[in-house]
């Protein structure tokens, strides 16, 4: 008996559209530069306070870790910066940043230094005014606070606080700031 006849094949499915092209990447954001240090014209609240500019990050300040801690660093001339960046340890939770420029400069003791930064911000840091804040773990960690444009600086305090912050900070054992810069 002869072979059946064959059947006429079926036409391909249709091709499914061409997915749509993706828009080009958005350009990186501007990479930021180390700024000029000014020598410092007042540290306090960070036992060998000089350690946070030696640019070793194997040495470092602390502070006392026994109730809020604010490190206060003033300048002896005005600086220009878009960031400060801060390599600390031993402390969990949000870290506040203020940075001010002040007529008469970063301040040469405590008075004139609360002069420049606007009153102690840091008993409550948030509830009085900060510019920026970051949550930090206890590891060692680079911790970048931007100040969005450009802008003087004479002075600047770093506060944490084991009263504030969601959840609130924690001592482990004590902070520890290796680094401060200021970026553009």
């Amino acid at each position: 008996s002869p072979p059946p006849p064959s059947a006429s094949p079926s036409p391909p499915p249709p091709l499914p559209p061409a997915p749509p092209t993706p828009p080009p990447p958005s350009p990186p954001p501007p990479e930021l530069h180390v700024a000029t240090m000014p020598e410092r014209s007042y540290v306090a609240s960070c036992a060998q306070g000089d350690e946070m500019f030696d640019g070793d990050d194997s040495t470092s300040c602390y502070t006392d870790a026994s109730h809020t801690d604010a490190v206060l660093i003033g300048f002896e001339s005005t600086a220009q910066a878009s960031a400060v960046e801060v390599v600390m340890s031993g402390y969990t939770g949000t870290v506040w940043l203020r940075a001010r420029s002040h007529a008469s400069g970063g301040g040469v003791d405590y008075s004139s230094y609360l002069s420049c930064i606007g009153g102690e911000y840091w008993g409550n840091a948030p509830g009085s005014g900060f510019d920026v804040s970051v949550d930090v773990t206890s590891a060692k960690a680079a911790a970048v606070f931007g100040l969005g444009a450009l802008q003087d600086v004479d002075c600047i305090g770093i506060a944490m606080s084991p009263y504030h912050g969601s959840p609130v900070g924690v001592y482990d054992p004590r902070p520890y700031i290796y680094g401060v810069e200021l970026l553009r």
